[in-house]
């Protein structure tokens, strides 16, 4: 499943200029569905199939992948688009304002300790190492 960011941030280069930023993450395994009767029969025998089946393919060394990609525009553009990009139910067309491919997720370790790794996980940006911002330089 594709997924993008629904909010614009703000970054600010060394230089002090201000960029504004959404987030792109496109799918590298494909898509996939169940048609409604093989979800009932799936869904009847393990209620929890789609994460069973995400966990496996994690196991076996077959785990999904996404290419992150961002969209940077020019603060001073805010407005150029007919609408305000802070606006979060506005999306930029990819043909006026390309994707940036900027790096690759996989998921390829299942958690050990499921609540201490998944529902206490959280990402700050006072969190952020400087060697990893550094590759966000091409602005």
């Amino acid at each position: 499943m594709d997924g993008f960011g629904v909010h614009t941030f703000r970054f600010v280069t060394d230089d002090g200029q201000s960029k504004l930023i959404k987030w792109f993450w496109k799918t590298k395994q494909g898509r996939a569905s169940l048609v409604w009767e093989e979800a009932q029969v799936l869904a009847g025998k393990n209620a929890d199939f789609h994460r069973q089946d995400l966990w496996d393919a994690i196991e076996s060394g077959n785990g999904p992948e996404w290419e992150l990609g961002v969209q940077v525009m020019d603060e001073s553009d805010q407005l150029r688009f007919g609408f305000d990009l802070l606006d979060p139910t506005k999306i930029v067309p990819e043909e006026l304002v390309p994707v940036l491919k900027i790096g690759k997720m996989t998921l390829n370790q299942n958690p050990r300790n499921f609540f201490a790794e998944t529902e206490q996980a959280m990402v700050g940006s006072t969190e952020s190492k400087r060697a990893r911002t550094e590759r966000l330089t091409f602005f």
